[in-house]
């Protein structure tokens, strides 16, 4: 069984310096963490058709309809049908499964004097969208036909609206309504839709596309998948990017398939505890290394320890870091390839060592790791065990 984890060599971590702790962003009470931007749209052409058959286009926005009205000074108006100052994609993790928090920040505003359309007055909001990360696999895919509309359904666990929102504080309002809708199981009133399509024009490829907004009931939103409905979704509104712009920003986040599915055994949760382990999710992690060993026993060997060793130590629980760097020295591989692993474990244990004040151990660990070729020990030998 031991061969069948032998690639997990190039995951592992070295920490490098006995100072510095890998950041823990978590709040106290752990809710899920709405991570960094992982990859924005910033640009986009919105084009409309309007009820004069003359096509209008509008940088960030989808223009209305109405031609009328779009010669017009209506402030309300020239907000159009849908606009955004950037979308963003961010990661957060529900239950050591990967989910995406698309953001989208828009214009909007309010008449004081609605009647006479007096006292205009222009705020903004974030609209944000919660589905899980592998639906964006099926945004376009790589097989997509030219010139045939995609549409899917990002069956969202839930998605609001923050009006004139707080930069300093909205993405824990964000993490706080998740843990509220997971805790009590809440159903999304709502869902999205996403409409795209490839097309050649003026010699380029572009991606022309649609976000749809509806009520998250079958019953309502079957009819856009209808054929001749769904081929008519592109037809008079839609916005238009370079395909590469279009690519770039759908494939800047990051799928894993370990976060795809619901584990069952040792080699599925160990491949999770990786992947939220390399997201910082420190407490995801462990509870998946446990989990591992739960379902399988018999096949525990020093790389699982060594993350766990990792995981206390980034958080600064240096005692039981300790203890889980001591169960996987105990279990060195015979497989040369996995070996200069088992050293660098050594290598982190002085660290710990190093912090709980066991000056000796750590030394201890260093010179053997040093032996092996592990070039940071040789640097803090030369610091500490003079």
């Amino acid at each position: 069984m031991l061969k069948k984890i032998t690639f997990f060599c190039l995951l592992f971590i070295l920490i490098t310096e006995p100072g510095r702790v890998l950041s823990q962003d978590r709040s106290s009470d752990n809710l899920p963490v709405v991570g960094g931007v992982m990859s924005a749209l910033r640009k986009a052409d919105g084009w409309a058709l309007q009820d004069n058959g003359v096509w209008i286009k509008a940088e960030n926005k989808l223009p209305n309809s109405n031609a009328d009205r779009n010669k017009t000074n209506d402030e309300e108006n020239a907000l159009g049908r849908h606009n955004f100052k950037v979308i963003e994609f961010r990661e957060v993790m529900i239950r050591g499964q990967q989910f995406v928090v698309m953001l989208v920040e828009s214009k909007s505003g309010r008449y004081k004097f609605k009647k006479i359309k007096q006292g205009w007055n222009t705020f903004h909001y974030v609209s944000y969208y919660v589905f899980k990360a592998s639906k964006l696999k099926e945004i376009l895919p790589d097989s997509a036909e030219v010139n045939k509309v995609s549409l899917i359904n990002l069956d969202l666990l839930w998605s609001d609206v923050i009006e004139e929102f707080d930069r300093d504080d909205y993405l824990v309002r964000i993490s706080g309504q998740i843990q509220k809708v997971v805790v009590q199981k809440l159903p999304s009133p709502r869902t999205l839709l996403m409409a795209s399509e490839k097309i050649k024009s003026g010699g380029k490829m572009v991606v022309r596309f649609r976000p749809i907004e509806v009520f998250n009931q079958k019953s309502i939103y079957f009819k856009y998948f209808v054929p001749d409905n769904q081929k008519a979704l592109l037809d008079k509104v839609y916005y238009e990017v370079p395909m590469e712009t279009f690519v770039s920003f759908i494939k800047g986040m990051p799928v894993f398939e370990a976060l795809d599915v619901q584990p069952k055994t040792y080699l599925e949760y160990f491949k999770r505890g990786i992947a939220q382990f390399d997201r910082g999710d420190y407490y995801g992690a462990l509870a998946d290394f446990d989990r591992a060993i739960s379902a399988d026993p018999l096949q525990k060997t020093f790389l699982i320890y060594a993350y766990i060793g990792s995981a206390r130590f980034s958080l600064g629980e240096y005692q039981l870091a300790e203890a889980a760097y001591n169960i996987g020295y105990e279990l060195k591989p015979e497989d040369p390839a996995l070996v200069k692993d088992w050293y660098r474990m050594l290598y982190n244990r002085g660290l710990v060592r190093h912090r709980l004040k066991d000056n000796e151990g750590a030394c201890a660990d260093w010179q053997l790791a040093q032996i092996y070729g592990i070039d940071d020990a040789k640097k803090l030998i030369e610091k500490y065990c003079k």
